[in-house]
This record gives C-alpha cells, structure tokens and sequence, in this order.
C-alpha cells in the first residue's frame, strides 16, 4: 500500500468534514436545542424576573390607570423596555455557546465588532437597548405589549367588578385620546429630554446616557402616537372614501385583495426574520450603524446624500429617520445573508416562523390535554400554563436567533477564508507549473 495514500484523510472524516458541517444550515435546529439545554437556568432566570416585572407593571396599570390617562402609555413604555432588556440578558446569556461569535472575525466590508472581549452584561445592555429599541419601535412590534396589557386590564377589571370594571377598564386605556393636549404636551418633553440626553449625558456617562436614551425614544414615540394617529385615521378614511379611490380599486381588480392578504405573511416571515436575525447581530456586538447597513458603494453614496445622513439633526435628516430606522435594518441583513447564502437563511425562516405558529399549537394542546373544568379551576392554573409555555417559546426564540447568527459568521468567515487561501495557491501554481513541466 502507498504510504502517501495512508497519510490522505478520509473523505468522511477529520477536520474538513467537521468544518464544512459546522456551516452547514442542517445544524441549526440542534445548534438551538443545545444551547437551550446547556443554558436553560440563566434563560429560566431571566424570563422570570421579566414576568415579575410586567406583572408588577399591569398590576399598577390596572390600580392606577383608571384615574389617571397618562398611566397606561407610561406603563406602556416600561413594558416595552422591560421586554427588551430581558430579550437582550438573555441573549447575552448564551454567547458563551457561540464558537464563531466569540472569535470577533466578520469581515470588516460587511461589519465591525462594537464590543471587548470582556464585555459585561451591564455593558451589553446599555450598548444593545437603543439600537433594539429604535427598530423595536419602527416595526411596531410594540403592539404585542399593548395587546398583552389591554387583556390583563380588562381581565382584571372584569374579574374584580364584573363587567361594569372591565368597561372601566377599556376607557381607561383609551383616556388619553380625549386630551390630545396631554400627548402633545408630554411629546415635546420627552423629544426635548431625547435631545438633551445625546448631547449632555451620554458623553459624560455611556451607560447612564444609553438607557436614558432609550427610555426617552420609547416615550417620545408612544406619546406621539396618539397625536399622530388621530390626523392620519382622518386623512384615511377622507381618501378611502374618495370616489377616485374606488375607481382605482376596480381598476387594479383583485390585486389589493391579494396584497393585503400575502403581505402581512411576508413581512412577518421574511423581513421580520431579517431585522431580527439583525437585532441579535447588535446584541451579540456587531456594528449595525447606517453606514454599515448601506456599505461604501456609489448607491450608499448618493442613499446618504438623498437622506441627509452625512448631516446629522438637520431638516432632512430628521424627516427621513423613520423610513430609515426601518428599512436599514432590512438592508444590512440582506447583505449578511448573501454574504452567508440564501440557503441558512430560507431554514432560519422556516423554523423562525415555524416557531410561532407551535408555540400557539402548544398552548392550545396543553388546554386539550388538561381536559374541560369549571371556570375557577381554571382561574388558578392558566397564568402557570401561559408561564411555561412561554419561557419555552421564548427560550427557543432567543437560542435560534443566536444560533443563526453564529452560523451567518461562521459561512462569511469560511467564504473570507477560502478566498484569501484560493489567490496565493493560484499564484504560486502558476509560477512553479513551468518548473514541473520541465
């Protein structure tokens, strides 16, 4: 036998069989079960002290609210930072289980690394919590929460008072669009104390600074809500009832009918994924700025110069950073995914969305398996069944996210890595190639 064949390696094993099937999207759904079971106590730990606190927070809401109009939104926002701040630990609690992550090598064309080998997770969280809440708020997930904190109100009410307490309830909720002078006012304060936090403190304390921040964007913005929403739900229903409008419906046929029907679908399944495999990017301390985002090409060129990014707090900068603050995200992650390939991306769809719909599944079989009681038999277990199976969703959730980020590094490391080994080797064939010959 050839003692140079005996020293090959076998086809099917040894570290390039390893490598390749480390970037390979078949993992993902055992990479997410791993790092669920080997960090399952932190996960536990954390999704505990985030349903403490919306409890706590619903609780006030509903004991307060009923008075005051301005309670629900800033229950609101708490809310919404407490469900980011928990998102964002328990992220951060499995980056010990990320090999490609922990590495800090992404190619610099596509993205830098904003963190310290060292990072702490209070570090994490005032370097995560804004840039999570901007796209947070762009994409309007926030409604989740106030879907969540209506039911608990109303469920509350209803079960203290009857149906007398949960009509109390819904008015209390919808308060505030009776003193749209309230929204305007409180609108304006937090706009101004956002402006006064980016100048002030956040120079002097980045931790303080960066949670301030955050807490001011939240605000600012559902407050904003209601003075906006009341002029837009005119202009609405001004246009739709246009006869105009009406023409153009049935000159387009069915196609509305069509769009609004696929495109909820698509957006939660493709773009939604998209921006959040992107918020795990930022969480996991990737750069995701703007200029990131776009790249250094002509058309992110002219992009900042139509947007006025090169400009910031100007006029246009100022109109254009909402359309911005939600469609970049979307843009950074299409680069990473054709950096990665389509394939990982179409399997972290498939399971992110698949995710969801089990999770409602579960629920529901859960109360199929319990079986038909009266209703106060019930009123004592179903928080503990919404309580596991959501820390089990949501612990899925947030090990798929980070696993599929770890695999996007690991393949546009793999790719970076096969081209720099395939220009030296081409080079260094061609010039000894002669010599062979000879």
């Amino acid at each position: 036998m050839n003692p140079e064949s005996q020293a090959l390696p076998s086809p099917n094993r040894g570290p390039g069989r390893r490598s390749v099937l480390a970037t390979s999207p078949v993992i993902l759904p055992w990479a997410t079960l791993r790092l669920a079971g080997r960090f399952v106590l932190p996960l536990a730990l954390w999704y505990t002290v985030g349903q403490a606190l919306r409890y706590a927070l619903f609780y006030s809401g509903y004991r307060f609210g009923l008075h005051n109009a301005v309670v629900p939104v800033f229950v609101m926002s708490f809310t919404v930072m407490v469900t980011l701040s928990v998102t964002v630990l328990m992220v951060h609690s499995v980056k010990d289980g990320l090999p490609a992550v922990r590495e800090h090598e992404l190619d610099e064309s596509l993205a830098s690394w904003a963190v310290q080998d060292e990072e702490t997770i209070v570090d994490a969280l005032a370097r995560a919590l804004l840039p999570f809440m901007i796209f947070y708020l762009a994409w309007n997930w926030f409604v989740d929460d106030a879907r969540a904190y209506a039911q608990s109100v109303t469920g509350r009410g209803f079960g203290e008072q009857g149906f007398g307490g949960q009509m109390d309830a819904l008015k209390s909720i919808g308060a505030l669009e009776r003193h749209l002078y309230i929204a305007i006012a409180l609108t304006v304060a937090f706009l101004i104390a956002k402006f006064v936090a980016e100048r002030v403190v956040e120079p002097r304390w980045a931790r303080a600074g960066g949670v301030l921040i955050a807490f001011c964007e939240v605000n600012w913005t559902l407050f904003g809500l209601f003075t906006v929403n009341q002029a837009r739900n005119a202009g609405t229903g001004w246009l739709q009832g246009r006869v105009a409008w009406g023409w153009l419906a049935d000159l387009t046929g069915p196609l509305f009918g069509w769009v609004s029907a696929l495109w909820p679908s698509v957006k939660e399944a493709v773009l939604g994924s998209l921006v959040w495999l992107v918020i795990a990017g930022v969480i996991l301390g990737v750069d995701a700025a703007e200029e990131a985002a776009l790249g250094s090409g002509r058309l992110a060129r002219r992009i900042i110069a139509a947007s006025g990014m090169d400009k910031p707090r100007t006029p246009l900068e100022v109109l254009t950073r909402e359309l911005r603050d939600k469609w970049l995200p979307t843009v950074y992650g299409v680069r990473m995914v054709i950096r990665a390939g389509i394939l990982p991306f179409g399997v972290f769809c498939a399971l992110f969305t698949g995710l969801e719909v089990a999770a409602d599944l579960a629920q529901r079989g859960v109360y199929d398996l319990l079986g038909p009681h009266p209703v106060g038999w019930w009123e004592a277990r179903l928080s503990i069944v919404d309580f596991g199976v959501g820390f089990v969703h949501q612990a899925l959730r947030v090990c798929l996210l980070a696993a599929a980020f770890d695999l996007v590094v690991a393949r546009v490391n793999a790719r970076k890595r096969d081209r720099s080994a395939t220009g030296p080797s081409a080079s260094s064939t061609s010039a000894i190639s002669p010599a062979a010959r000879s």
